[in-house]
């Protein structure tokens, strides 16, 4: 990925030094080349040169003109500042979600990158199933993304929310849509019917065209299905030679559900939170899978990730022996999610993007 070029000139030095001590020592080192400027004399010799600049950072009390060799430019303000302030961020917010804040903005005013389309040449449904240790990770929002990131990029791609309590109608446009709930009767008592009878279960979303079945959100019907009722209902997905990917967002636990759904998947993306918590169970719950599955080779199918990464890791978590695979970002605006509005993130899709290319790297 060609790293952005990011130019802060502000002339406290305390400020341009913690600045550059979290760009070095975190992700962001990888996502940006640095200028820093704490005199005005150098910084107007740079601009001058006009070298090219995707980012430029300062402070409000400097007057910028628009420059052509410039993206984006951002005023720091030492005030809060309100969602009107286009173009403003209060420059002493932690720096995680300062740079975070300063992605969106830079993505939203000049557009997304256009993504070259992924080309699946096998004709093999893949199952990919978004997985916790615990609860509260976000597997419902990466399994969502994932699914229309995949639609988007040009692959056939079918949601599968198998919450014991689904957030569908919180994601889908599911107003007067049929509900797909005879599936469950299906499953239980005509299987001969099933294949015949699926494409008729299945809705598509009218903003994002990703399938899915619409089940009323019911933790009674969810855990009333057993292990060979999920296989069968991969099996019967799987037979109609549709999609490319099936993904699939499970339950953090492991009922009957989960460990068929497990069993099946070609990969697993086990999200895990920046919390000791999270990296204790999954260390524990990660090594006892293989025998639940009875798959010594479990943990090959699983990349595990970071969800909400800041750009650091307490050294107490890194030296827990799990090894992180992937990153997805913290996002703060999704500190009070109200609306399905809200989950347009150019940040967090691009982390998303390079998940899903990372699945044709091992074979998915």
């Amino acid at each position: 990925m060609k790293k952005l070029r990011l130019v802060l000139f502000d002339q406290e030095i305390e400020y341009i030094e913690l600045f550059a001590n979290y760009i070095r020592s975190s992700d962001y080192a990888q996502r940006f080349d640095v200028k820093l400027f704490s005199q005005e004399e150098h910084f107007q010799q740079y601009i001058n040169n006009g070298e090219p600049t995707d980012i430029l950072l300062v402070s409000n009390d400097q007057s910028i003109q628009e420059y052509p060799q410039i993206e984006s430019i951002l005023y720091l303000v030492e005030d809060m500042v309100d969602e009107s302030d286009v173009g403003q961020l209060f420059k002493y917010q932690p720096l995680s979600q300062l740079l975070s804040n300063v992605l969106t903005y830079h993505y939203e005013r000049n557009g997304k990158r256009e993504k070259k389309k992924i080309q699946k040449t096998d004709g093999e449904t893949k199952i990919i199933s978004v997985f916790s240790a615990t609860g509260g990770t976000g597997k419902t929002t990466t399994a969502f993304h994932l699914a229309k990131q995949m639609k988007e990029e040009g692959l056939e791609v079918f949601y599968l929310n198998l919450e014991l309590v689904n957030s569908i109608a919180l994601l889908f446009d599911v107003e007067d849509k049929p509900s797909s709930s005879p599936l469950l009767y299906y499953l239980k008592t005509n299987a001969d019917q099933l294949q015949s009878k699926l494409k008729d279960l299945i809705v598509v979303d009218r903003d994002t065209s990703v399938p899915f079945f619409y089940f009323h959100p019911s933790a009674e019907e969810m855990l009333d299905l057993s292990e060979q009722e999920i296989n069968l209902l991969l099996d019967t997905l799987t037979q109609l030679e549709t999609y490319h990917y099936i993904v699939i967002d499970l339950e953090s636990a492991l009922d009957p559900i989960e460990l068929a759904a497990l069993k099946k998947s070609d990969q697993v993306l086990w999200l895990l939170s920046n919390d000791m918590y999270s990296f204790h169970k999954t260390s524990y719950l990660l090594e006892e899978l293989h025998g639940l599955l009875n798959d010594g080779a479990f943990s090959d199918r699983v990349q595990l990730v970071l969800n909400r990464y800041t750009g650091m890791i307490d050294p107490k978590l890194a030296d827990s022996g799990i090894e992180i695979d992937g990153y997805l970002p913290y996002i703060p605006e999704w500190k009070q999610l109200i609306t399905k509005e809200q989950l347009e993130n150019p940040v967090f899709s691009e982390y998303v993007d390079k998940l899903i290319r990372s699945f044709s790297r091992v074979g998915v």
